[in-house]
């Protein structure tokens, strides 16, 4: 229950809050298994994370970003403001702690470890995605193209080898490509290309146009999505939520 106006009373037993991506498909496998279904966003469905979203959906990025080289690396994006991992120097305790345990996990043996846990989530969930969009026939430019990593500076290419020949059982497949392959495959890019690699398993959708169909199929099946319904407070009973206000 929560304390809001609710369609339909008694008929939703379950409350999703927050109608991004995460939200709205949880509420439709929820409907799916017989469930009752209210959706909450505190804004309009897609708003948030889901909106700023790049649209990829990318197995071949099963590698972690604590790697050997990474904290010599991370010293140098500080002076980069569009940098990869960029954090602003200040005295936060909890950052350092953060930061103490980011630097034990730059090894091979974590990153191996990392990267054998991440890839069956990454692929699963790339799998359901397109089972998704071709079986409820979502229109949100659903593509399986792949993704080609580029590389302007050689020493940067032959280290990023390297680093995939190291993590190759624990990533997808994926081709090594010179740079006049890349450029063939991929006419766009400007000449100097070092080389690339190919992940065709990878694939793209358009996020928002792919939240506004989950949204359209979540309505269709009987859930209720109310938006403008900002949580004030989460009331407790124990372990459980009781209430929703």
């Amino acid at each position: 229950p929560y304390n809001g106006v609710m369609n339909q009373p008694g008929s939703n037993d379950v409350l999703v809050l927050g109608g991004g991506v995460i939200g709205l498909a949880s509420a439709w496998y929820l409907l799916e298994s017989g469930r009752g279904v209210t959706v909450l966003d505190q804004g309009a469905v897609g708003s948030g994370s889901s909106h700023g979203n790049c649209g990829t959906l990318t197995p071949s990025h099963a590698a972690p970003l604590a790697q050997p080289g990474i904290p010599l690396q991370a010293l140098r994006w500080l002076l980069k403001a569009d940098a990869p991992l960029r954090i602003r120097p200040r005295w936060d305790p909890a950052l350092a702690g953060w930061l103490a345990a980011f630097l034990r996990r730059c090894n091979w043996r974590d990153a191996a470890h990392s990267a054998a846990t991440k890839l069956p989530l990454l692929e699963t969930s790339r799998r359901l995605i397109e089972t998704l969009v071709r079986e409820q026939h979502l229109d949100c430019e659903f593509a399986a193209l792949g993704t080609m990593n580029v590389y302007r500076d050689a020493r940067g290419f032959e280290h990023a080898r390297i680093e995939h020949e190291r993590l190759a059982q624990y990533l997808p497949r994926y081709e090594v490509i010179d740079g006049a392959e890349a450029i063939a495959r991929e006419p766009a890019l400007k000449p100097g290309v070092a080389g690339a690699f190919f992940n065709p398993g990878d694939a793209q959708l358009r996020p928002d146009r792919y939240v506004d169909e989950l949204a359209r199929i979540v309505r269709a099946r009987g859930g209720i999505i109310e938006e403008g319904a900002k949580i004030e407070r989460i009331v407790r009973d124990g372990d459980r939520i009781a209430r929703v206000a």
